[in-house]
């Protein structure tokens, strides 16, 4: 880790802060480039970097110039800011650093709304055509929400971050609805009646159009460089998504080779074969769900390993008991990022007696079970983004560029 890094990360003690107010004195300060900029913001619970990394693939299938923002990283924060796939450099980082250091320091701004800014920045720098920002926590108050986006996109909302959004699904889907905005569109999934409820009153009450994309059926899946039928959702959401902005030509072939080629990490990616090695970053109940109904329509016969890994304000008792009818052997373990779970008290949340064991350290975790794995066992990684750093280390994969 460079200094630069080192600086940024050590904002990160400050903790969460919300509000709009750093972001826009910042972006004040660096000459306001949301105002250069075209862009989509993308907000919702799960599905916000898959749906963006979608609309990425199919902007670039139509030759326009593509800036990326999402959140967290796997491995370098550079992973954060892309612009046609490739990932900012430490050059640039340390460009804009140096340039508006003193400026973070007398605003006071988070380590969130630095790198949203910066990656503003650099898109109106380097003159995209189109900017992909994905909203990092909730909406009213998040960093990206200070942009002026041609539409936003609404994916699937469910109950996550309940200690800082609220502790029901309509004080939560408040919070989301606040990217809404007068006069801009809204691409939303259909969701559960009480969340639809409250997008259509915020919506009215701001004065923006929500325009619904309904469940795909079968007959009509896309092929998606990504596994999961969920992704299906967010590829219509994504296709959607381009067919409405008029300013822009996109085929239908364009947006059907750009659903085909997107790659994005994390996502039941398989890491090797033989023995199969998957790594998923669902790290709530809808995004491990989804995990597990996947793993389940690969039906995979072999002895299945599970290593797992959450961050603490996590609430997965909804579904232990799938989690542990799918895995002959669990290995709770923790990162050492900001707000890591202890692996004792993950441990602690699965049944007495279940074939459930402690292994602190992510990379000893990976090491012991394939030493001991045979080619044809399974071994699955899932439950935050921070394992990607374990992944790296063992099986010396590369995230930041696809």
């Amino acid at each position: 880790m460079n200094k630069y890094e080192h600086y940024l990360f050590s904002l990160r003690n400050t903790g969460i802060k919300l509000g709009l107010e750093r972001t826009i004195a910042l972006m004040e300060v660096c000459g306001n480039p949301q105002l250069k900029l075209q862009s989509i913001q993308i907000a919702g619970t799960n599905g916000k970097g898959s749906t963006a990394a979608m609309l990425s693939s199919i902007f670039q299938s139509a030759n326009y110039k593509t800036g990326l923002f999402t959140s967290p990283h796997l491995i370098s924060m550079n992973e954060r800011i892309r612009i046609n796939n490739a990932c900012i450099s430490d050059k640039t980082i340390e460009e804009f650093i140096d340039t508006f250091k003193k400026d973070f320091e007398k605003i006071s701004a988070s380590f969130f709304e630095i790198i949203t800014v910066m990656a503003l920045w650099y898109f109106a720098k380097e003159k995209v055509d189109i900017a992909i920002l994905e909203t990092g926590l909730g909406g009213r108050l998040d960093s990206v929400t200070a942009c002026n986006p041609l539409l936003t996109v609404m994916t699937s909302i469910s109950k996550d971050h309940m200690q800082i959004l609220g502790d029901t699904l309509e004080k939560i889907t408040v919070e989301k609805a606040g990217v809404l905005k007068q006069g801009v569109p809204c691409i939303s999934c259909r969701q559960l009646p009480e969340v639809e409820k409250v997008l259509i009153s915020e919506a009215q009450r701001v004065g923006s159009k929500i325009i619904w994309v309904e469940k795909p059926h079968k007959n009509n899946y896309y092929s998606i460089g990504l596994k999961g039928e969920h992704q299906q959702l967010n590829a219509l959401l994504a296709k959607r998504s381009a067919q409405e902005l008029n300013s822009f030509r996109i085929t239908q072939n364009q947006i059907t080779e750009g659903l085909k080629n997107v790659k994005w990490f994390g996502r039941f990616q398989i890491i090797q074969e033989n023995p199969l090695v998957i790594f998923d970053v669902g790290h709530n109940e809808e995004g491990i769900s989804a995990f597990l109904d996947e793993l389940r329509n690969q039906s995979i016969k072999s002895k299945r390993t599970l290593i797992i890994a959450l961050q603490a304000t996590k609430d997965i008792s909804a579904i232990i008991n799938r989690i542990q009818d799918g895995f002959d052997k669990i290995i709770c373990t923790q990162t050492q990022h900001y707000g890591f779970m202890d692996a004792e008290i993950l441990s602690s949340k699965f049944s007495h007696g279940s074939n459930t064991i402690i292994i602190h350290s992510p990379e000893q975790a990976i090491q012991q079970t394939m030493k001991n794995m045979d080619k044809n066992n399974t071994l699955a990684i899932i439950g935050t983004h921070y394992l990607g750093e374990a992944i790296n280390s063992y099986f010396k994969n590369s995230f930041d560029n696809t």
